[in-house]
C-alpha cells in the first residue's frame, strides 16, 4: 500500500475545491487525504491533528464560522502556523489559491500565490507540478487512507469508537473515525462526504475505498443528506464511494414501540443509549424538555406525560419521549454511556448496517 497525499484546502467554495481536486486527479493515481476548513479556526483545528503535504488556501476568509470576510485571512492563518504555542503542524507546502486579483502581489512574499480562474491552464499546471513532487516525497509522511465514518460531533465519536470497541474490535484497525473538536455538525460531514466523492480513492485491488457520513435522523441532517443527493448523480462512479446513514428509530427496540404507538421523533445518536443511562443523566441535571419540533406531526399543546399515558405509553416510554440531552451535557453523556457495553447495544445495531455498507462485513 501506498501512502497517501494529504492536502489541507482553506476554501468554503466547493466548484473551486472540485476543479482543484480534478486538476490533481489528472496527475496522480494515489490516494488523495482531503481535508477542509471554511475559516481559520476550523483549519486550526486540523492542522493540531494532522500532518499535511500541501495547504492550499483562499486569502479572504473568516476567523471563525459565520464572521466577516478578513482581507488579511490568509496572512493571519499562515503567520500563526509558525508560532510553537498553536501546536501546529507546518505543511509541508503552502500555496495561496485566489480568484481575487488584487491580492495576489500583495500576498506574494507571504508563500506562493497564484491567480485562480476556472478555465485557466496556468494555476492547474502549477498545482499538477507541484502534486507531481510531493507524490515523490509523499513517504516522509507516512499516512494511508482507509474506510472512515464522518461523525457530527465529539460525543457521537466517543459513542462509536467504544462500541466498535465492544462489539466489533476485529474491524477497529480497519476503519477511521473522523470529527471536529468542536462544531462539527451535519454540514461538516456534508463538506467531507462530498469532497471524498470526488477524490474516488481506491484500493490496490482496483474496489472504492468507502466512507459514510452518519446524520443525526433530523432536519439538518435531512437537509445534508439531500445537497449530497443533489450534487453527486445516482449513477455516477463518485455514488459509489460512499453511503448515507442516519441515527434512526429502527435500530432501537424502545423508539420502535414508540413509533408503532404513532409518535415520530426527530432522534440522535443519545437516543440509541440504553434507557438506564438516561435515568442516571436525569439525576445528574443532564437533561432538558425534548423540543417540540423533534415531533413529527404532533401538536405542541399534546407534548405532556397524561397525553400519552392515556395513548397506552409506559413510564420509561414517556420519560424518553419528554427527555433530550442538553448538547453542554452530551460529551459527559457519552462517557457515561461507554462504562458498559449494554447501554451500547442498539448503537451496535446501527454500526452493523454501517460495516456492511462499507464491505467490512458481510451480513
Amino acid at each position: 500500500m501506498s501512502p497517501n497525499i494529504s492536502i489541507l484546502i482553506v476554501d468554503d467554495d466547493l466548484i473551486k475545491i472540485y476543479s482543484i481536486i480534478k486538476t490533481i486527479k489528472e496527475v496522480t493515481s494515489t490516494s488523495l487525504h482531503i481535508d477542509q476548513a471554511c475559516d481559520i479556526t476550523e483549519a486550526y483545528a486540523n492542522l493540531k491533528v494532522t500532518k499535511y503535504h500541501l495547504l492550499i488556501s483562499d486569502l479572504l476568509m473568516p476567523l471563525h464560522k459565520d464572521g466577516p470576510l478578513l482581507p488579511s485571512g490568509g496572512i493571519i492563518l499562515v503567520k500563526e502556523l509558525y508560532k510553537e504555542r498553536k501546536g501546529l503542524y507546518v505543511p509541508l507546502y503552502i500555496l495561496g489559491l485566489t480568484q481575487h486579483e488584487e491580492y495576489v502581489t500583495n500576498f506574494n512574499k507571504l508563500w506562493h500565490v497564484i491567480l485562480y480562474e476556472s478555465e485557466n491552464e496556468s494555476w492547474k499546471s502549477y498545482l499538477r507540478d507541484l502534486i507531481f513532487h510531493i507524490e515523490r516525497i509523499k513517504n516522509y509522511l507516512n499516512s494511508y487512507i482507509i474506510e472512515t465514518i464522518f461523525v457530527e460531533g465529539k460525543s457521537d465519536k466517543i459513542i462509536i469508537k467504544s462500541t466498535i470497541d465492544f462489539y466489533f474490535k476485529q474491524l477497529s484497525p480497519s476503519v477511521l473515525i473522523e470529527t471536529l473538536a468542536t462544531g462539527a455538525g451535519a454540514s461538516w460531514v456534508e463538506r467531507k462526504i462530498l469532497i471524498w466523492a470526488k477524490s474516488l480513492n481506491k484500493h490496490i485491488d482496483g474496489k472504492y475505498i468507502k466512507a459514510i457520513g452518519l446524520f443525526d435522523n433530523d432536519d439538518a441532517g435531512e437537509k445534508s443528506i439531500t445537497n449530497i443527493l443533489n450534487v453527486i448523480n445516482e449513477n455516477s462512479a463518485e455514488r459509489r464511494t460512499f453511503s448515507l446513514i442516519r441515527t434512526e428509530s429502527k435500530y432501537s427496540n424502545i423508539l420502535k414501540t414508540i413509533n408503532e404507538k404513532g409518535v415520530l421523533l426527530k432522534t440522535t445518536i443519545e437516543d440509541l443509549v440504553s434507557i438506564a443511562v438516561w435515568r442516571e443523566a436525569e439525576k445528574l441535571g443532564w437533561l432538558t424538555s425534548r423540543p417540540h419540533f423533534a415531533f413529527l406531526h404532533l401538536s405542541k399543546d399534546n407534548i405532556h406525560s397524561e397525553y400519552f399515558k392515556n395513548l397506552g405509553f409506559d413510564d420509561d416510554e414517556i420519560f424518553f419521549i419528554l427527555h433530550s440531552v442538553k448538547d453542554e451535557c452530551k460529551e459527559a453523556f457519552a462517557n457515561l454511556a461507554i462504562t458498559s457495553q449494554e447501554n451500547l447495544l442498539y448503537v451496535s445495531y446501527m454500526l452493523k448496517n454501517c460495516f456492511f455498507k462499507l464491505k467490512l462485513l458481510d451480513v
